[in-house]
C-alpha cells in the first residue's frame, strides 16, 4: 500500500540586506545594473495597448467568435445534384473535394441524389423528386422495391437515431408520380444523326440508353425474350417487384424515343456483326444467364437445377415443379433467399436453405433472410454440399459436409471442411452458388474476345471490349451484383459511348472517374431515449403466413403522411442550409440555442433561431455537430453591447455575412428572411 512520505523541514533565510564592507557594495551596484538593463529592454519593446479602433489585435486562431448561419430553410434552397450525363462525375468529384458530399449520395454507387429528393418530397414537389431520382437511377419504382439501399448505410442520421428511408421514398415518388403523370412524356429526339445498339435489357442497359437519348442520340435495344426487363422479369419474384412497375417504367422509356424490340435473339436471330454495321456502336449488356452447379456425385440426377431456371420457371409460369416437394437450396446469397421463398409460393411441403456460412455470416442481406425465417423457410449453417443422393437417378436427398471455416486469415475464399456429415431427405436440389454469361451463340462470327468464367474481355475502366465500337457493361463485365451496381456502369459505359462517337479520347486525364468514399460504419444508437416523431417510418409487411402462400407484394409501402414525415427527417447534410434540426440546440452545454421550425409542405421554413451569448461559452461543439455546415464560426471578437437585450442574436443577426471583427447583435436590422413566415424579424 502506497504510503504519504514525512515532510522533511529545511532551514532557510530571505533577506533584502547587503552584506557588509566592499561585498556589499558590489551586490547593491550589480542590483542597480540588472533593473537598469531590464528597462532598457522593455523601452525597445512596443507596448501591450492599442489605438482602438484604429488598431486591431490579433486573435488567436483557436478563437471562434460569434456564430452565424450560412443559410436557412425558407430562404435558401437545399443545391439539386442534377447534370447532364457525362458531367455527372465532375460534379460529384468536386463536391468530394470540397467535403460537401453528402454520405448518402457518395456511398450509392450511381450517386442518386436522396437528398433532394428528401427535399423535394418534404416540399410538396413530388413529381420533381422522381424526375430528379430517374436521372440516376433510370427506375426509380423499381429500384425502391429491390435495392440494398447503401445510401441508408452512410445516413449520417444513424449517428443521432435511424437513417432515412430512403427505398421508401423512392417508391413513394414513384407511386405519387403515377398519380399526376402527364398524358404524353417528352421525346428525346435524335439530334446527333447517329444510333446505338444495345443488347439486352436489364438495368444497364436501360441506363445507358436514357443517357443516350439525353445526349441526343438514337438508341435501338434488343432483347430475346418476350417481354424486357431483363434479370429483374426473370430473376426478381414478383412479390418483391410487380410486374407491372417493372413494365410501367420501361414504358416510360420507350415512350421518350427508345426503340425497343423483343423476341429477338442476337446471334441467331440476327448476327451482332449485321447490327455492328448497321449501327454506329454496340453495347452489350447481356448478363449472366446461366447457374453454375457444383459438379459433385449425383449432380447430374433428376430434380436437379440451377437457380435461374427456377427462377424463371417460378416467375413465368408460377409453376416450378415441386409441388408437394421438398425442396433443398444450396447457397446464403440473395438469389438463394429468392430461390427458397418462391419454392414456397409454388407449392414445396419444405424448404430448407443450407450456406457454407455461419448464421451471422450469411452474405444475403439479413431483411431478407428474416423475411425468408419469418415465412417458413428452414436455415441449415455452416455446411458444404458433399453428394446428391440418388435412386434410380431421381433426387432422394443431400449429404453435407461440416464446414469449420470459409475464410482464411486474410479474408480470402478458402472453406475448411471437418468431418462430419449430414444427411438431408429432399425431392428437389436447387443449385445457388453463382451465374455466368451465355455468349457462344451471340458473339459468333465477330472478334470480339472473352476472358475467364465465361465472361467478356472488357477494360473495367473504359468498358471498352477488344472489338472498337463494341462496348459492355453490367454483370457480364462485374460478374454477380445489385441493380443499382450494374446501373452505375450503364452511366459509365454511355459516356465511354459518347467520347468514342465525338472522336474523343476515351482514356485521358480529361475523364473525371466517380470518387468512391469510405465511410465509417455507425454505432447502433438507444432508441429508447429517442421520441417516437424522431423515428423512422416502419414500413408495413403483409401476414407471412398468408404471404408465402402467393405472390402478393410483401412490401406495403408507407403513406403519404408517414412519407412527408420521414422526408422531412433528412438532415440535408452538407447543404449549407439549415434545415432546423435542432442538433446544435441538443447538443449545446449551456442552453444558449434555440430552434423552431415549420414542416407545413411548401411552406416549410425556419421559423426561430436565436443565440444567446450571455450563456454562450463558445467551445464550438455545436458547429461541429451541425449536419449541413451552416453552422459556421466567424472569429468576430467584438462583443461590446448597449444593452443586454443585443446580446441574443435572432435569424437575421445570424445571417450575417460573417466578415469584419464587429458583431452587432439585435442592431435594428429588418431581414424578412422567410416569405412564408407571418412574422418579420426585427
Amino acid at each position: 500500500m502506497a504510503v504519504t512520505p514525512e515532510p522533511v523541514r529545511t532551514p532557510a533565510t530571505v533577506s533584502d540586506e547587503y552584506p557588509a564592507g566592499i561585498k556589499g557594495v558590489i551586490a547593491g551596484a550589480r542590483s542597480i545594473l540588472t533593473g537598469f538593463a531590464v528597462t532598457m529592454s522593455k523601452v525597445r519593446t512596443r507596448p501591450v495597448t492599442i489605438r482602438y479602433p484604429a488598431e486591431k489585435v490579433t486573435v488567436s486562431d483557436r478563437w471562434r467568435g460569434a456564430l452565424r448561419l450560412r443559410g436557412v430553410l425558407g430562404r435558401d434552397e437545399v443545391p439539386l445534384l442534377s447534370s447532364m450525363p457525362g458531367e455527372h462525375n465532375a460534379l460529384i468529384d468536386d463536391l468530394h473535394r470540397s467535403s460537401r458530399l453528402p454520405g448518402c449520395v457518395g456511398n450509392c454507387p450511381a450517386n442518386v441524389d436522396a437528398r433532394g429528393q428528401s427535399f423535394l418530397i418534404a416540399d410538396g414537389r413530388v413529381a420533381d423528386a422522381y424526375a430528379l431520382v430517374r436521372e440516376r437511377n433510370i427506375m426509380p419504382g423499381v429500384l425502391g422495391r429491390i435495392c440494398h439501399h447503401p445510401c441508408e448505410t452512410a445516413c449520417r442520421r444513424n449517428f443521432y437515431d435511424e437513417p432515412i428511408a430512403i427505398r421508401p421514398l423512392h417508391r413513394f415518388a414513384y407511386e405519387e408520380f403515377q398519380k399526376i403523370r402527364p398524358d404524353a412524356l417528352p421525346v428525346l429526339p435524335n439530334t446527333r444523326g447517329k444510333r446505338v445498339a444495345i443488347i439486352g435489357s436489364g438495368p444497364s442497359g436501360l441506363a445507358a440508353a436514357y443517357d443516350l437519348m439525353r445526349l441526343g442520340y438514337g438508341v435501338v435495344m434488343y432483347e430475346s425474350e418476350a417481354e424486357p426487363g431483363g434479370a429483374l422479369r426473370s430473376g426478381v419474384p414478383s412479390y418483391r417487384l410487380p410486374r407491372d412497375v417493372l413494365s410501367r417504367e420501361i414504358a416510360d422509356i420507350v415512350e421518350m424515343g427508345l426503340e425497343l424490340h423483343c423476341g429477338v435473339e442476337v446471334g441467331k436471330d440476327k448476327p451482332l456483326a449485321a447490327i455492328r454495321r448497321e449501327t454506329d456502336a454496340v453495347l452489350l449488356a447481356v448478363g449472366l444467364q446461366q447457374s453454375r452447379i457444383l459438379p459433385i456425385p449425383g449432380s447430374d440426377a433428376e430434380g436437379v437445377i440451377g437457380a435461374l431456371e427456377f427462377l424463371w420457371a417460378g416467375n413465368h409460369t408460377g409453376e416450378a415443379g415441386v409441388r408437394g416437394k421438398r425442396v433443398f437450396v444450396i447457397g446464403g446469397g440473395n438469389v438463394a433467399v429468392d430461390v427458397a421463398r418462391v419454392a414456397l409460393r409454388v407449392g414445396a411441403t419444405e424448404v430448407r436453405l443450407a450456406s457454407l456460412e455461419a448464421d451471422d455470416e450469411m452474405p444475403a442481406h439479413p431483411w431478407e433472410i428474416t423475411e425468408a425465417l419469418d415465412e417458413g423457410v428452414i436455415a441449415t449453417c455452416s455446411v458444404g454440399p458433399e453428394e446428391v443422393l440418388t435412386e434410380n437417378h431421381r433426387v432422394v436427398g443431400m449429404r453435407m459436409r461440416e464446414c469449420l471455416s470459409v475464410f482464411d486469415e486474410f479474408g480470402r475464399f478458402s472453406p475448411k471442411f471437418g468431418e462430419g456429415l449430414s444427411d438431408f431427405a429432399c425431392d428437389v436440389v436447387v443449385f445457388a452458388i453463382g451465374q455466368s454469361a451465355k455468349l457462344d451463340t451471340l458473339l459468333g462470327g465477330t472478334e470480339v474476345m472473352m476472358s475467364g468464367q465465361s465472361r467478356l474481355a472488357v477494360d473495367g475502366t473504359t468498358f471498352t471490349t477488344t472489338t472498337p465500337g463494341v462496348f459492355a457493361c453490367g454483370e457480364v463485365v462485374t460478374g454477380p451484383g445489385s441493380a443499382i451496381g450494374s446501373i452505375a456502369t450503364g452511366h459509365e459505359a454511355a459516356d465511354t459511348i459518347h467520347r468514342f462517337l465525338q472522336d474523343l479520347p476515351l482514356d485521358d486525364e480529361a475523364r473525371i472517374r466517380r470518387p468512391v468514399p469510405a465511410y465509417a460504419k455507425y454505432a447502433h444508437v438507444d432508441l429508447s431515449l429517442v421520441e417516437d416523431d424522431r423515428r423512422r417510418a416502419d414500413m408495413p409487411f403483409s401476414d407471412p403466413a398468408e404471404r408465402s402462400q402467393d405472390f402478393q407484394p410483401v412490401e406495403l409501402g408507407l403513406s403519404y403522411d408517414e412519407a412527408m414525415a420521414e422526408a422531412t427527417r433528412c438532415l440535408r447534410c452538407e447543404s449549407e442550409v439549415c434545415v432546423g434540426c435542432t442538433f446544435c440546440a441538443r447538443t449545446c452545454p449551456d442552453f444558449a440555442i434555440t430552434v423552431e421550425r415549420d414542416d407545413t409542405p411548401g411552406e416549410r421554413c425556419l421559423t426561430l433561431y436565436e443565440l444567446d451569448l450571455t450563456k454562450c461559452c463558445f467551445c464550438g461543439l455545436c458547429a461541429e455537430q451541425c449536419p449541413t455546415g451552416a453552422l459556421t464560426h466567424t472569429g468576430q471578437y467584438e462583443l461590446s453591447f448597449f444593452h443586454r437585450d443585443l446580446m441574443t442574436f435572432d435569424k437575421g443577426e445570424m445571417l450575417r455575412d460573417g466578415g469584419g471583427d464587429r458583431a452587432t447583435g439585435r442592431d435594428g436590422i429588418v431581414s424578412p428572411v422567410c416569405p412564408s413566415c407571418e412574422e418579420v424579424e426585427r
